[in-house]
């Protein structure tokens, strides 16, 4: 028999379609399946891949056996966050790993982080003046940023802060579009060039986690931040993970664990004060809290966390999950051979008018009227690989946006609505999403 034959898609070049698929994803890959239907077949940095963005389609995905598939994104991953990064494993060490890393994302040891991402965000809005112009994107980037590096390492120390802050800054910038979709260009021309320069923030990072390891190690008793409870993990064998394995993890969690949050941020503050009765609406439920509103009480407010949901599902922060087949698959009945890239469309379910009328509208109530399932919403993929701090960014994002909210008076600096751009493996608002300070709300902070 002639082996399965790949669903159709389009027949541009490569290098074509790449550029479409990283300039804009949700339009390129809305188009390929109104054209050739779901599934349909594109060809993308990491090869030919069958894409589905259909919610029976991600079915298939997320609820098939995790042996089938093996991580896809390998190539625009790995300089980003090393071989041994839980997003690169497969099998039973993507298990192993996985299981050594969850306990800090969830119950009361995440809970434990409401009030330092309370006080985070207060003191990132104290340097601003009425009247001054700001991208929200880097005030909620300064926010996420300084959560994830105490929550991580527990550090207090300005120095210190102020360090981890900069190196994480200038590499994730390094990190272009360019270099993530292109490995010709992974080459250093004497030490010169965006490749080199990526390099050399990698081994600054690199020592820097090195120091952290060798100073926390031996005495992680009694603390609660996430490195001393991966110092302490152990596997089922009794085993520790390797230095290897620790600092590629924190990079992973320190680069995914405040780029999704500030985004998603940026996007809510944007689409808030472009819908005056939305932000209005949320305001009256923040009323009732006060000025400096407790975390978990601002948790539970239904409207406030479908804001968030509703700023994830018109900007997924990444618009695609992949996989790789290893064994044969039958994907919307089709069946696919081993060693086929697959993907889950999140950008484009996201944007499916029969599940969300007015696709391109900013509803917030959407969320409050129906409970999508797992294959209609997931803005942190699925399955057994969803995202293990899925939880921790919409705590945070509901802590921050709330406290913010409750304290400061905030107005469009434009009329304009922003366009999404991609940041590097993340989509991000062009202009970073600028607002006007007018203050703080009346009684606030005072």
């Amino acid at each position: 028999m002639p082996p399965p034959q790949l669903p159709p898609g389009p027949r541009q070049l490569k290098p074509l379609q790449t550029f479409r698929f990283l300039k804009n994803a949700t339009a390129f890959l809305s188009e390929c399946r109104s054209r050739y239907g779901d599934p349909f077949t594109a060809a993308l940095p990491v090869g030919d891949v069958v894409v589905t963005g259909d919610p029976e389609g991600v079915r298939d995905i997320f609820s098939a056996d995790p042996a089938l598939f093996e991580p896809l994104g390998h190539l625009i991953l790995a300089p980003a966050v090393g071989d041994n990064s839980l997003l690169l494993m497969g099998g039973q060490r993507h298990k192993r790993e996985r299981k050594l890393l969850m306990p800090p994302f969830h119950g009361e040891r995440m809970r434990a982080y409401g009030l330092l991402m309370r006080d985070i965000t207060l003191r990132a809005a104290e340097g601003l003046r009425p009247g001054s112009t700001l991208r929200a994107q880097d005030v909620t980037q300064a926010i996420s940023l300084d959560v994830i590096i105490r929550a991580v390492f527990g550090i207090e120390e300005p120095e210190r802060m102020r360090r981890f802050r900069e190196a994480l800054s200038v590499y994730m910038e390094s990190y272009t579009p360019l270099l993530m979709a292109a490995k010709p260009l992974r080459r250093s021309f004497g030490g010169l060039g965006p490749w080199a320069r990526f390099q050399r923030h990698v081994a600054e990072l690199d020592r820097m986690l090195s120091e952290e390891l060798a100073t926390r190690r031996g005495h992680e008793e009694g603390h609660e931040d996430i490195l001393s409870l991966l110092l302490g993990a152990r596997d089922e064998e009794g085993q520790p993970m390797t230095d290897a394995e620790l600092k590629d993890e924190l990079r992973t969690l320190l680069l995914a664990g405040h780029e999704t949050t500030a985004i998603g941020l940026a996007w809510a503050l944007h689409h808030l004060h472009h819908h005056p009765d939305t932000l209005e609406r949320l305001l009256k439920e923040l009323a009732p809290l006060g000025a400096v509103p407790e975390p978990e009480a601002l948790a539970k407010l239904p409207y406030l966390g479908a804001v968030c949901d509703e700023s994830l599902r018109l900007h997924p922060i990444i618009p695609v999950v992949g996989r790789r087949t290893v064994a044969p698959f039958t994907l919307r009945g089709r069946e696919l051979p081993a060693g086929t890239g697959i993907m889950a469309a999140i950008c484009v379910v996201h944007r499916d008018p029969v599940l969300y009328p007015e696709p391109e509208r900013f509803r917030p109530e959407r969320f409050l009227e129906r409970k999508f399932s797992p294959f209609e919403y997931l803005p942190f993929g699925g399955g057994a690989r969803r995202c293990i701090g899925a939880a921790f960014a919409l705590y945070e994002m509901r802590i921050a946006l709330g406290t913010l909210l409750a304290a400061h008076r905030f107005a469009l600096a434009s009329g304009e609505q922003e366009r999404p751009v991609r940041r590097n493996v993340t989509h991000a608002p062009e202009n970073g999403a600028e607002l006007v300070y007018q203050g703080p709300r009346h009684g606030a902070l005072a």
